[in-house]
């Protein structure tokens, strides 16, 4: 492997950004985690992320393996053309163009993409998506959105926005997303999700893994995560009867919960659709990387375009 193999990614999450130098394997080096302070407005966040590449690009440097390009991925509505954030509800970007800051501060070749969409294509490329031609890739993290793979293509959609199946009218129709919408399924589903039905039945203030822990001796932990996973089958039974896959792939961090997910959710997807064969529903091998993979696979295409 020469230094010309090597590239930086830098996945954008409503909990943390992560940033990490990649071979072409996937193998991570220098490897950084910064939270992603949402209570000091987009902008910080902004700098945060440019902050974050400097100092990779300069560790990669000294470490002898300098990189030859940078990928990011955000969430929200992005336009991968122009390299520009259009809209993040869960940050509060509007228009922020992110190519040009990043390459800017680092002179480097740099792709922007969206970060579940980037996840599919690490999960197309290296992942439990591979080799079917028709898949549904639903990322579970902090939000929940999804890629649709039609006939081995990702579907692109009018506006750029397919898959955004975490604003699917699922749940209860009292609650308002950050949307503005109501009954969304990631307020249900997503790690945020779990954590605020826990809190809503017990006042306690924990993340999702602390639910996960609790479930053999909380009764409380057991519903609200009973309730999550009937309501992430519900949605995934109207995702499957809109794109006809013939595998539903569960991805980012949540999907490490394995067969505490995979089961209760499996059970409850398989009832939600009686007439007919439920696609295969698998979790990813790839677990909360894919969206810091897909921004390697992203930082290496501009690589090679860029000669």
């Amino acid at each position: 492997m020469t230094e010309t193999d090597l590239v930086l990614a830098v996945d954008v999450g409503g909990t943390s950004i992560k940033a990490a130098v990649l071979d072409t394997e996937g193998g991570e080096r220098l490897r950084r985690v910064v939270p992603t302070a949402f209570d000091q407005g987009p902008e910080s966040i902004v700098t945060a992320i440019r902050d974050l590449v400097l100092d990779r690009v300069a560790a990669a440097s000294d470490d002898g393996s300098p990189v030859r390009a940078v990928g990011v991925v955000v969430p929200g509505v992005v336009d991968t053309e122009a390299g520009i954030a259009r809209y993040a509800s869960n940050i509060g970007w509007r228009d922020v163009p992110m190519r040009d800051i990043v390459s800017s501060a680092v002179d480097l070749p740099t792709a922007i993409g969206h970060d579940v969409q980037a996840a599919g294509l690490a999960e197309a490329t290296l992942g439990a998506a591979h080799g079917v031609s028709d898949t549904l890739i639903v990322v579970l993290g902090t939000g929940i959105a999804a890629v649709v793979v039609s006939g081995g293509q990702v579907v692109r959609g009018a506006a750029g926005i397919p898959g955004e199946i975490g604003h699917i009218p699922v749940g209860d129709l009292e609650t308002r997303c950050r949307c503005g919408a109501f009954g969304c399924l990631e307020m249900f589903s997503s790690a945020r999700g779990v954590a605020r039905l826990y809190a809503e039945r017990t006042g306690s203030a924990v993340d999702a893994t602390d639910v996960l822990a609790r479930l053999d001796d909380d009764p409380d932990a057991v519903a609200a995560w009973q309730q999550a996973t009937e309501t992430l089958a519900r949605g995934l039974v109207a995702g499957a009867l809109i794109t006809d896959p013939a595998r539903v792939v569960l991805a980012g961090g949540l999907s490490q919960a394995g067969d505490a997910l995979l089961d209760p959710t499996r059970q409850a997807f398989e009832a939600g659709m009686p007439w007919r064969t439920a696609p295969e529903l698998v979790t990813s091998p790839l677990g909360a990387r894919a969206g810091l993979l897909g921004a390697g696979i992203l930082a290496r295409t501009v690589a090679e375009v860029s000669g």
